[in-house]
């Protein structure tokens, strides 16, 4: 049982040790964080210096603020007093009266030349008409039928034609791959040998192959395998009798 179970004394001694070691890391830690939050509140600038050149710049722009807001009042009223001195009623009615004696006279020849435009307008719009005639329509319309129908003629026969053309080709192409096919050789009394997918040219090659195939003009013939004929032995010596 001693051996299984820890003496309490010891125990305790171990606990108080690790808290001594935790208690002084944790004041070595907050030390060293200490020490690094000084060092980066020196690197700050202070307060007084971030808002002495906004404090130094609102002054300057609050003593220009009531000499520029005097200047632009006295501005505005000289400018004011230009314009009201020409806004006189004498002045005004003058100006009326000219407009109205323009307007008139503008009035009197617009409706001339309104007249002018409409019988321009008028005569175009008959001229028009008088060529948009039905007749002239008609005419125009079986005009371009015919010429429709000439070309579409002219477009059937060149299409007739080519094709003509491509079909005698294409014949003449058919005849010329006959002529040059073995087939045309097989009818005339000759047969092809394919052992194994393959052209067999040679007796060597016959003999060899495991199963033959012969073609011929009408059809394929397959035959089985060929055996190599066996050399003829010797007939044994005659023993001497003696």
């Amino acid at each position: 049982a001693e051996i299984a179970v820890p003496v309490r004394h010891e125990l305790a001694a171990w606990v108080e040790q690790a808290g001594g070691r935790m208690a002084a890391s944790l004041s070595t830690s907050l030390v060293r964080r200490t020490q690094r939050l000084r060092d980066l509140a020196r690197a700050l600038p202070r307060p007084d210096a971030l808002v002495e050149g906004p404090r130094q710049r609102l002054d300057v722009l609050g003593d220009r603020l009531g000499p520029a807001l005097i200047a632009g009042v006295q501005r505005r009223r000289v400018r004011l007093s230009d314009v009201s001195g020409t806004l006189r009623p004498a002045i005004l009615t003058r100006q009326m009266r000219n407009e109205h004696l323009r307007l008139t006279a503008m009035s009197d020849r617009l409706a001339p030349a309104l007249a002018r435009i409409a019988a321009r307008r008028r005569e175009q719009l008959d001229a028009r008409v008088a060529r948009f005639a039905p007749r002239l329509l008609v005419q125009d319309t079986e005009q371009a039928r015919a010429r429709f129908d000439a070309v579409r003629g002219r477009l059937q026969a060149t299409g007739t034609h080519q094709i003509e053309q491509l079909r005698a080709r294409l014949d003449a192409m058919d005849r010329l791959r006959e002529t040059l096919s073995y087939k045309a050789t097989l009818a005339r009394g000759y047969a092809v040998v394919r052992g194994g997918g393959e052209i067999v040219t040679t007796r060597a090659a016959a003999e060899t192959a495991t199963a033959l195939e012969i073609e011929f003009a009408d059809g394929r013939l397959k035959l089985g395998g060929t055996t190599q004929r066996k050399a003829k032995s010797k007939p044994p010596e005659q023993g001497s009798l003696f």
